[in-house]
């Protein structure tokens, strides 16, 4: 009873109470109740929205859609403990990797369209901020056709300059409150590229952002399609969860 009331009160506060040992009430709850603790996670407040765009996905096949986001990439090699492994004989032979404390980075603008076509990374400078103008100077060279910028609603592309530049734009409270799982630089294309240009490590900024451009060149135009076409389906399935994470 104790526990329908209140399901996210912890185990250690339930023994507290009732002045008996935690392990007491853990046996209880997993041995006698059956009921298992998980963590809870952040849901998309805005379901609705995620029914207009996959509405709006429905009877707009042929608009292509455009993605952005933004990556910090670092001068360090970038690998993973758990896949990233090194087959030997004994762990003597295993070539290490460094790091440094502060590693050299550079922010970069990727932006991708559903047809398979990329624009040239954009490279922020040191202490550039993030602005409605970059994104104005880098979308004034796309071509003006039958397309949507998918704009996330942030503060940068709401402004004026900005909507009137990409007139093809979602409104702001069009996409999702949290769009990593339904935008596919955050869910495929920066892995993809960080997996490629951060094997080893660079000796300087300008080396890295030599190779981001061009692992970002040799992205193939299926690949961005694939990663493009799954979109739809992530935000049917963001639905069926209620609007729950669905990564």
């Amino acid at each position: 009873e104790d526990i329908k009331k209140d399901p996210t009160k912890s185990m250690r506060k339930m023994a507290a109470e009732r002045n008996v040992a935690l392990i007491t009430v853990t046996r209880a709850v997993h041995e006698v109740l059956g009921l298992k603790s998980f963590v809870r996670t952040p849901r998309h407040l805005k379901v609705r929205e995620n029914q207009k765009v996959l509405n709006f996905f429905k009877h707009n096949g042929d608009t292509v859609k455009i993605y952005s986001d933004k990556k910090i990439f670092t001068v360090d090699a970038g690998l993973n403990r758990r896949n990233d492994r090194f087959l030997a004989e004994t762990r003597g032979q295993v070539e290490g990797y460094y790091r440094t404390k502060h590693p050299a980075e550079v922010m970069v603008l990727g932006i991708v369209a559903s047809d398979g076509n990329k624009m040239p990374p954009h490279f922020f400078r040191p202490n550039e901020k993030v602005n409605s103008d970059v994104y104005y100077k880098v979308l004034s060279t796309f071509p003006m056709n039958n397309y949507v910028f998918t704009q996330d609603g942030a503060r940068l592309t709401r402004s004026r300059r900005f909507r009137s530049s990409a007139r093809g734009t979602w409104p702001a409270d069009f996409w999702p409150s949290s769009s990593p799982d339904v935008n596919p630089l955050d869910f495929a294309v920066w892995s993809f590229l960080e997996g490629k240009t951060n094997k080893t490590s660079h000796t300087s900024v300008e080396a890295l952002k030599a190779t981001i451009t061009k692992e970002w060149d040799n992205m193939s135009e299926d690949f961005i399609k694939t990663s493009c076409a799954s979109v739809r389906p992530r935000i049917e399935a963001i639905i069926r969860n209620n609007g729950g994470h669905i990564e």
